[in-house]
C-alpha cells in the first residue's frame, strides 16, 4: 500500500506549488446516496476544493433522490443531478441499466470519473471505459459494506486502475477480500472541517434542559444497522448507575438521522429503564455546537473505515471512548487506545466512560492530543492536495 504524501517528488513538485494541477478537468463524483453521512461529507470538500482551488469542472451525480446532499451542492455552487439506476433485476436488465448510465456519463464528457463506497465503485468501475473517461479512482470507505456480488466486483476490480482508502483497514480489505494488487492502492486519510457553531455551550445545554454540571456524552452516527448504539446504550445503563452512587448525573445524547434501527433503539432504552438519561436528538445540523456543549465522545461500532464522527470529537478537543475496532485506532490515534474496548463488550465500554466522567483533567488532556491529532493528520486542506495529486499523476500532469 501506497501512504500518498504531498511531500512525494513526482506529485507535487515545488516548482507547481499554488498552480492548479487540474484546471479544466471535468471530474464527475458519483454517491450512492444524496443523502449526508460521512462519504458524502468528504465528497463534497473535495468538490469544493476541486472547484474553488483547482479550477476543475465538478458534478456530484446520486443515485435515486435528492437530499442533504443536494441542497449543500447548492449552497455551495457544485452542479448535481440525480443518476439512472444501472442495476434492475435480469441479467439483460442491467447490461441495458449500465448502458444508460454509461451513456449519461459520457455525455457529460469526464476525464475523471470518482465513485464513492461500494456501489458506485462497481458501478463506475465496469462502465467508466465506455464513458469515455481517462482515469477511474475507486474509494474503498469503509471495511465492505453493502457488496454487490463476487462477480460484479472482480470484473469492476480488473477495469479499475486506482484505489483510495480512506483507512488502513479500508486498504487491507482491498487486499484480503477483493483481491487488488498492493501497489494499486493508496491511503488518503479523511480530513475533517467543522463548521462555526450555531449555538454556545450554555445555549445548547438550556435547549436540552441539562445544567452545567451534568455529564455529556454524545455519540453523532446514523440510526442504521452499519452502527452498533444497542451496546452502547447497555453501557449507559452501567454509566447511570455508577455515576448516580457518585452525585453525577448523566446524560446520553445520540444525534443521527432515524434509519432502520431507531424504533428498536427506543425500545431497548425503554426497556433499560433509561428515561431521560438518553436523548434522540435525530439529525442535528448544529453538529460543533452540540459537541461544543458536551463532555466526551463515544462512538460505537463494528466496523468502521475512518469514522468522520470520531475525527468530528477529536476536531472539537474532546476526549472519545469507543469500539476496539482498526478504523478507530487508526483515528484516535496510540493516545487513544486505552479508552476503547472490544465490540459488543458494554461492561468494559463503561468502564472507559466512568474512568473519563469522574477524571475531568484526563479528559482535557486527551482532548487537546486529539484535537492537535486532527490538525496534523486528517486537515481538509491535506486530504485534497493529497487527492489531487493522485488525480494529476493519473491523468499523467
Amino acid at each position: 500500500m501506497n501512504l500518498l504524501t504531498t511531500d512525494d517528488a513526482g506529485f507535487i513538485d515545488s516548482r507547481i506549488q499554488g498552480t492548479p494541477m487540474l484546471s479544466g478537468t471535468r471530474i464527475v463524483i458519483v454517491l450512492g446516496s444524496l443523502e449526508l453521512g460521512g462519504s458524502e461529507r468528504q465528497a463534497l470538500l473535495l468538490a469544493r476544493y476541486l472547484i474553488h482551488e483547482q479550477d476543475a469542472h465538478v458534478e456530484v451525480w446520486g443515485f435515486h433522490s435528492p437530499g442533504r446532499t443536494t441542497t449543500l451542492c447548492e449552497e455551495y455552487g457544485i452542479p448535481w443531478r440525480i443518476a439512472p439506476w444501472p442495476w434492475p433485476r435480469g441479467r439483460v436488465q442491467r447490461l441495458k441499466g449500465l448502458v444508460r448510465f454509461a451513456w449519461a456519463l459520457r455525455r457529460v464528457r469526464p476525464d475523471v470519473i470518482l465513485p464513492y463506497t461500494m456501489v458506485p465503485n462497481v458501478f463506475c468501475g465496469l462502465v467508466w471505459r465506455w464513458a469515455g473517461a481517462r482515469l477511474c479512482v475507486w474509494n474503498q470507505r469503509d471495511e465492505g459494506l453493502e457488496r454487490m456480488g463476487q462477480r460484479a466486483e472482480r470484473w469492476a476490480i480488473r477495469q479499475t486502475p486506482w484505489f483510495v482508502a480512506n483507512s488502513q483497514q479500508g486498504a487491507d480489505f482491498l487486499v484480503q477480500e477483493l483481491g487488488v494488487k498492493p501497489d494499486r492502492i493508496w491511503v488518503v486519510h479523511n480530513g475533517i472541517e467543522l463548521a462555526d457553531p450555531e449555538l454556545d455551550r450554555a445555549m445548547w445545554r438550556s435547549q436540552l434542559g441539562v445544567s452545567d454540571n451534568c455529564f455529556l456524552a454524545c455519540m453523532v452516527a446514523n440510526l442504521s444497522v452499519h452502527k452498533d448504539h444497542a451496546t452502547l446504550l447497555k453501557a449507559w445503563r452501567k454509566v447511570v448507575d455508577r455515576l448516580d452512587v457518585t452525585a453525577h448525573p448523566a446524560v446520553l445524547l445520540l444525534a443521527g438521522r432515524f434509519d432502520n434501527t431507531h424504533e428498536s433503539l427506543k425500545a431497548l432504552a425503554y426497556d433499560l429503564e433509561l428515561g431521560r438519561s438518553v436523548r434522540f436528538l435525530e439529525k442535528v445540523e448544529d453538529i460543533a455546537g452540540l459537541l461544543g456543549a458536551v463532555d466526551l465522545g463515544v462512538f460505537s461500532s463494528c466496523s468502521e473505515g475512518c469514522p468522520n464522527s470520531v475525527l468530528e470529537c477529536m476536531a472539537a478537543g474532546l476526549a472519545v471512548v469507543g469500539t476496539d475496532i482498526p478504523g478507530i485506532r487508526e483515528a484516535v490515534g496510540p493516545d487513544g487506545h486505552p479508552f476503547l474496548a472490544p465490540p459488543g463488550d458494554a461492561e468494559l465500554l463503561a468502564d472507559r466512560i466512568v474512568e473519563l466522567a469522574l477524571n475531568q483533567e484526563l479528559r482535557a488532556e486527551l482532548g487537546t492530543a486529539n484535537r492537535r491529532r486532527v490538525e496534523m493528520e486528517f486537515s481538509p486542506q491535506r486530504m485534497c492536495e493529497e487527492m489531487v495529486a493522485l488525480l494529476a499523476r493519473g491523468l499523467g500532469r
